[in-house]
């Protein structure tokens, strides 16, 4: 089963995979601006046309059920919450806006700030001015996987993923939490991710106490529950691909 309906128009569908939390519009129309708009326009339809005679299905990334499992176990007392790895997601404005201090960390410049949201650019594995002990919560999506495989220009490091897990840790206040989601399925390393097993969560993060687990039928089925046993054995159609991730598990670690 695929998330669009069969009958969809192609326009309908595209509709939806704009941003629309945020838009970027210009102080001033120029005539350049004005015909690249224009332009813009025709080029799109130009793909619309070319993707009808191709024919065409939706990927639906793990993303749609990662946002919702955080927000679903956030606390009022998750007062300090750390994003690490945020830089390509707008998760950070949502949790801030609901009243929470939220400071993302991450290699790259973080591009929003706000009264309760800052932006921090520093190494994980490097220097940098985070005190331990010092977040209720913190947090990190999609991203632990990619540690130490050096795919966006971080050091290559043998169990990248269980040494960033460990620092990580160390910033969790007593009575806090580590709140991680990783792509799950047959424990092995493709295109500079990781995907991971029941052992595999085990052996990286500490005191788990909850963990959830997701998956979708094939790379353009419907995400759902599922469970560890369904997804220890689970290789992704086109692990290479765009949006590959065919599995995901969600992870909570309490601080005694």
């Amino acid at each position: 089963m695929n998330y669009c309906d069969t009958d969809a128009d192609l326009n309908d569908v595209e509709s939806h995979l704009r941003n629309k939390s945020m838009g970027l519009y210009p102080v001033q129309w120029s005539p350049m601006l004005r015909s690249i708009e224009r332009l813009s326009g025709m080029v799109t339809n130009l793909r619309r046309r070319a993707l009808r005679k191709a024919g065409w299905k939706a990927v639906v990334s793990e993303q749609i059920v990662e946002g919702a499992l955080v927000l679903r176990h956030l606390r009022p007392g998750d007062l300090q919450v750390l994003d690490f790895g945020g830089y390509e997601s707008l998760l950070p404005l949502t949790i801030s806006a609901l009243g929470h201090d939220v400071t993302v960390l991450d290699q790259r410049v973080y591009p929003f700030k706000g009264p309760r949201l800052r932006g921090l650019t520093a190494d994980l594995f490097g220097e940098h001015p985070l005190a331990p002990k010092s977040y209720d919560l913190v947090l990190s999506v999609s991203t632990i996987e990619h540690l130490g495989l050096g795919r966006y220009k971080d050091a290559q490091l043998q169990e990248g993923d269980k040494l960033g897990v460990e620092r990580l840790w160390q910033l969790v206040r007593p009575g806090g939490r580590l709140m991680a989601t990783v792509p799950a399925g047959r424990p092995r390393v493709q295109r500079g991710y990781r995907t991971y097993d029941e052992a595999r969560l085990r052996d990286v993060f500490p005191q788990m106490t909850t963990t959830s687990w997701f998956s979708k039928d094939g790379r353009f089925g419907t995400w759902s529950p599922s469970s560890a046993d369904a997804v220890a054995e689970l290789a992704y159609r086109e692990p290479e691909g765009h949006l590959p991730v065919e599995a995901v598990a969600f992870v909570i670690c309490e601080k005694p």
